[in-house]
């Protein structure tokens, strides 16, 4: 037989801790998910720092819009002609999509390399059209492993303590339940 006659909890409580549980499920998932990106990530990176490297040249370089209205949002788009071998190619790169105007980074990259400037690239031994640049990157570009490990760690630190949060409440849940019901501890 069931006492109701002890205290009860507040509903609130069962609330908050739904509330906490889901968000936990919300930065596990968020975890497994940034924890596979960064994985593959940092594996294709790994592998293009090993392809061979030749030196192309800027064929066309200009700063793209990206959005409409207001927003004054650019990307540096460039077509690069490179030879390997015999072979002739020519290969687009893009940057980042970034607020820009006349004097910023984007705008400064594309003055710095004007039609014909040598620009040092790496190819894909399998696919000689697909490129990647060498260092120095155009703004915003590069490898990207290292932010998503941090932003791996920010996400696995607000799962470990959203768990102990939900464990927290978790006991005092069942305390309270079971101080509330006269059932033993």
């Amino acid at each position: 037989m069931v006492n109701d006659d002890g205290p009860r909890k507040p509903a609130w409580v069962g609330f908050v801790f739904i509330g906490v549980s889901g968000l936990v499920l919300l930065f596990g998932l968020c975890t497994i998910f940034a924890g596979a990106v960064t994985v593959v990530q940092a594996w294709q990176e790994h592998t293009q720092e090993r392809w061979p490297e030749v030196t192309a040249r800027v064929e066309n370089c200009r700063m793209q819009r990206s959005s409409t209205g207001q927003r004054n949002r650019y990307y540096i788009d460039c077509r690069l002609g490179y030879e390997i071998g015999d072979e002739e190619n020519v290969a687009e790169v893009y940057s980042v999509s970034a607020y820009a105007s006349n004097n910023g980074p984007l705008a400064e990259w594309v003055d710095d390399h004007p039609i014909g400037t040598p620009v040092a690239v790496r190819y894909d031994p399998s696919n000689h059209k697909k490129i990647v640049l060498s260092p120095p990157y155009m703004p915003g570009g590069g490898p990207r492993s290292a932010n998503n490990v941090r932003l791996l760690i920010a996400l696995a630190g607000g799962f470990v303590v959203l768990l102990f949060f939900a464990w927290v409440l978790w006991t005092r849940f069942r305390l309270n339940l079971a101080v509330g019901h006269g059932q033993p501890r």
